[in-house]
């Protein structure tokens, strides 16, 4: 997918840019998406699940990056990595190529600012742009600022998957599965 470097303004007056990473982003990308999983029970990767090397992670942008169906994108605020939006098809069969999936997570130190906000709007926008008509999203059902975010942005909650993440400590944490029209 398509996208060109965008600068906006956040709640609290700083500036953002959003951009696509580049191969030279992969050892900041793996130390966050590190430190982000270390940060939150919410995602599904933890820091022991980031195993591969600042070579292989560049190998991954790059072809993200030539991918003309997917499409990651990073936010800085004052040159710092602040969060990652990823976009992708949900499934290579015809009748499923309508559909994408999207991802994002931030820094906690970022959270409440409009990075999430600004993120997704553009991550969205460009999946409507490449012909997707229905974005989708899974998150754990207890992360009540995440599903703030998703409803404000339009998304709605279709159902639940029982049990779908178990920690370490054996419990479990339920996904709300939540869906946006792209196209009507």
């Amino acid at each position: 997918m398509e996208y060109a470097e965008k600068r906006m303004a956040l709640k609290n007056g700083k500036s953002c840019v959003i951009r696509r990473p580049e191969a030279a982003d992969a050892e900041r990308v793996l130390r966050y998406q590190r430190e982000t999983g270390g940060e939150t029970r919410y995602l599904a990767a933890g820091p022991e699940d980031i195993d591969w090397t600042a070579e292989e992670q560049a190998g991954r942008i790059r072809r993200w990056n030539a991918a003309p169906d997917k499409l990651r994108l990073m936010a800085e605020v004052d040159g710092e990595l602040a969060g990652v939006a990823i976009v992708y098809g949900s499934g290579g069969q015809r009748r499923l190529r309508h559909r994408c999936e999207v991802d994002i997570t931030l820094y906690r130190k970022f959270w409440g600012m409009g990075i999430g906000t600004a993120l997704l709007d553009e991550l969205l926008a460009a999946a409507g742009y490449a012909g997707y008509e229905q974005a989708e999203l899974t998150v754990v059902s207890g992360n009540a600022p995440a599903i703030a975010l998703y409803r404000k942005l339009g998304f709605e909650t279709v159902g639940t998957i029982p049990r779908a993440m178990k920690y370490s400590d054996g419990s479990y944490a339920d996904f709300l599965l939540m869906v946006k029209p792209l196209a009507e």
